[in-house]
């Protein structure tokens, strides 16, 4: 009997025999995307993983955002953009053609210490509605029963929280002007994930966990190790911890860009796994391999540029890949969202020689 895609995640990533690769995406589709594909072959009202047979990265159902919400409104609006105020509390602009990605932040809620010490009242596990109502009845044992990789996703968590209440820039210079205001708000964020998972982790077998930051952009970190060390480490920690003894064997760090120059560090404090791995942003699955050898578990590494050059491209990746694949603890995917100048057919194709792969 052949094992289930959750079962294959945990074996890859254990570096234990599996019957077949989980073929997964690790990033979203961008909605554009999905509506020229059903123009190509897609059926209407159906995803592209159940279409194509993929498996999925499961994730517990947990709001992370602010509670109560902000009020979603349009402020201001123009033939080409729309300028509106998020549940998160930040305004944002959008264009008209484009309404699923965001086009920058104009004004957010966190200018001042007092604001955020009202910002942070919304964030408190013991709120209703933070749990779902039927959790233990319905929602846990779905979870548990499911045979895809089941996980806790934070996203967004310290680095995205940050720049939705107070803007990167603020945030950014924050750590400099004002650390005693950024140590309050990333210990006050510690305890609120502790308490949301502590339920969960008591309830379901977690296959991996995912902190979800944006951490870099191509050129390297918008962080530095020394920041990285006095700010994130001390709250991160007992949540890594938390996971630890719950023996979820994958913790990953999610991040665009380039941010190799903090992964010893990241190590050293428990996480073992970082993925999409973003190949336009120097991102080398078998040279990352090299240094850190089987500590670092992968995912992702496959440059969306070769899928939307077309099938010559995609066999010239898997072929780079496949040592890496055979070797285990790496699950090749996409290393960005599907796009809309990306055709249907090459998308196919790249899953279908997934697929095909045979392990060992």
């Amino acid at each position: 009997m052949s094992r289930s895609a959750r079962e294959s995640f945990r074996a890859i990533m254990s570096y234990e025999e599996a019957d077949a690769l989980p073929v997964l995406a690790l990033e979203p589709f961008e909605q554009r995307a999905i509506e020229r594909w059903h123009g190509e072959g897609l059926p209407a009202g159906v995803r592209p993983e159940e279409f194509l047979g993929m498996s999925r990265l499961v994730q517990v159902p947990l709001p992370w955002g602010p509670m109560p919400a902000f009020e979603e409104r349009i402020v201001a609006q123009d033939a080409e953009y729309v300028d509106s105020i998020s549940n998160m509390g930040a305004t944002v602009r959008k264009r008209r053609d484009n309404p699923s990605m965001s086009y920058g932040h104009l004004d957010h809620p966190v200018v001042s210490g007092d604001d955020w010490l009202e910002y942070k009242q919304r964030f408190h596990a013991a709120t209703p509605g933070r749990l779902p109502r039927d959790w233990h009845s319905i929602v846990a044992p779905r979870l548990e029963a499911s045979t895809d990789p089941v996980g806790i996703c934070f996203f967004p968590f310290f680095c995205r929280l940050g720049f939705y209440a107070m803007g990167m820039e603020r945030f950014l210079t924050a750590f400099i002007d004002d650390p005693d205001l950024m140590h309050d708000m990333f210990s006050h964020w510690s305890r609120f994930a502790l308490d949301m998972i502590r339920p969960i982790l008591a309830s379901v077998r977690i296959d991996y966990a995912m902190f979800g930051e944006d951490l870099a952009g191509k050129n390297g970190p918008l962080i530095s190790p020394k920041i990285y060390e006095e700010f994130w480490y001390p709250y991160q920690d007992p949540i890594v911890n938390l996971l630890r003894e719950h023996d979820v064997p994958v913790i990953c760090q999610w991040s665009a860009g380039q941010f190799e120059q903090l992964l010893p560090g990241m190590m050293e404090h428990g996480l073992n796994c970082t993925w999409p791995l973003e190949v336009m942003a120097g991102k080398d699955a078998t040279a990352l391999r090299q240094r850190f050898g089987r500590e670092l578990l992968m995912g992702g590494n496959i440059p969306k540029e070769a899928v939307i050059a077309g099938p010559q491209a995609i066999d010239d990746e898997i072929e780079r890949l496949t040592p890496l694949i055979q070797q285990g603890g790496f699950l090749p995917a996409l290393d960005d969202m599907a796009s809309p100048d990306m055709a249907f057919s090459h998308y196919q194709h790249l899953i279908r020689r997934l697929q095909s792969i045979s392990l060992g």
